[in-house]
């Protein structure tokens, strides 16, 4: 049976583990994701455990994970056909997902504003460790940076102990969730108001 974003098409620019989870869930929905791998692969093909101990790209237990349900390309977007390639792909995607550095994808030509100048009904997401904007914005960050900045550290553990990472990448998995809602939210405004927009996630303010 079709789920209740059948006919969706999502472009996914993602990072090994800030985002696929967020589009792991719109694909459990029924939409259309295309997971964009730089060559020669993604690197979550190489993250353990494997299928009967079996070491190959098609095997591991991370990927088929965070990848279920969606569709692969193989594309460098940092070469002048890969960018040109991603233009015209989302010339008809619904909804880009990407999780690069805030300036970098605006040098290649791939922000919001450049490719929705051609696709107004783009909805275009971005997750970064400290959103587009604000004193961190250039900061570099990590799940366990993120997960300390935010506070969930300050309240993990018990009262005799220092602060305490929960297992997992947690930071990282409450900027998907926060993600997945804000561009379920905006096909919803897209339906109503008639246009996409732009949604900025900070993994901190998430968190």
């Amino acid at each position: 049976m079709p789920g209740p974003l059948d006919g969706i098409k999502i472009l996914e620019l993602t990072a090994v583990v800030l985002g696929p989870w967020a589009c792991q869930m719109l694909a459990d929905m029924g939409a259309d994701v295309i997971k964009v791998e730089r060559p020669p692969g993604s690197p979550m093909r190489d993250i353990g455990p494997f299928v009967n101990d079996y070491r190959n790209t098609e095997y591991s237990l991370y990927w088929l994970h965070f990848n279920t349900n969606k569709r692969s390309i193989t594309v460098d977007i940092r070469t002048t056909e890969g960018a040109s390639l991603i233009r015209k792909l989302a010339e008809n995607a619904d909804v880009i997902l990407e999780t690069y550095e805030p300036g970098f994808m605006e040098s290649l030509k791939l922000d919001y504003n450049t490719l929705a100048s051609a696709n107004p009904d783009l909805i275009y997401a971005s997750i970064t460790p400290f959103g587009q904007t604000g004193p961190h914005s250039k900061y570099k960050g990590s799940d366990i940076v993120c997960f300390a900045m935010g506070g969930y550290m300050y309240v993990t553990g018990w009262p005799h102990t220092p602060p305490t990472q929960l297992w997992g990448s947690q930071a990282y998995h409450t900027a998907s969730s926060r993600a997945f809602t804000g561009i379920l939210l905006a096909l919803y405004h897209r339906v109503i108001a008639g246009k996409g927009q732009y949604i900025d996630v900070s993994v901190q303010e998430a968190v």
